[in-house]
């Protein structure tokens, strides 16, 4: 489900192999966190404090400047005893960019600001400011990260009802400026999502 896929995951022929690091909380500077009235631009924005209250961490938009390599749609995921689910959805990416649907490389005009807040995440065209996505956030049914074996970190984000008996789901993909920038976004995410779970259960 949701809180257990904010994984960051290798492919195979990379250098360090598959390893979960998203659920460990460290220090992390350069972070672009401000009210969600008014966020601040970050081109290394790196995520929400581990250490902030969730009162505190649900009043507040991360935003991040990265690259919109583009959508994926019409994912199926039946259950697979070979392939796990964060295997899956970065074969669909491969796929995709090996038909020419996507980029593997970003340019400068596929910047954009990726916005992350209790709402879910909104992306607005960086030159313009308008607004060219809106997912409320629990319609994230994945997110992860992963290196695309060409020197890039990419985070892949899926869309969907999760509840819906056979579900079709879309894959946003972006491209990020580091690996701790898109480490930054799963676990804001992840963070915002325990946040809505605790106060909602009273804890």
């Amino acid at each position: 489900m949701f809180g257990n896929n904010m994984n960051r995951r290798k492919k195979p022929n990379a250098q360090n192999g598959s390893k979960e690091s998203v659920a460990s909380s460290g220090e992390m500077s350069g972070s672009s966190l401000e009210n969600i009235s008014g966020p601040r631009e970050g081109k290394e924005g790196l995520g929400l404090s581990g250490d902030m209250p969730p009162s505190k961490m649900l009043g507040i938009t991360v935003q991040f400047q990265v690259y919109y390599l583009g959508m994926v749609q019409d994912i199926h995921m039946p259950a697979s005893a070979q392939r796990d689910n964060e295997a899956q959805l970065i074969d669909y990416v491969e796929e995709a960019q090996m038909q020419g649907k996507l980029p593997i490389t970003a340019k400068d005009k596929d910047t954009v600001i990726l916005n992350v807040s209790r709402h879910g995440i909104k992306v607005l065209d960086s030159a313009r400011q308008e607004v060219m996505q809106r997912h409320p956030l629990h319609t994230i049914a994945q997110a992860l990260y992963y290196d695309d074996g060409f020197g890039k970190t990419n985070v892949a984000i899926k869309i969907g009802q999760v509840g819906r008996r056979a579900p079709i789901f879309q894959c946003y993909v972006f491209q990020c400026h580091s690996e701790d920038q898109s480490q930054a976004i799963c676990q804001s995410l992840k963070q915002l999502f325990d946040a809505i779970t605790q106060r909602h259960d009273g804890v």
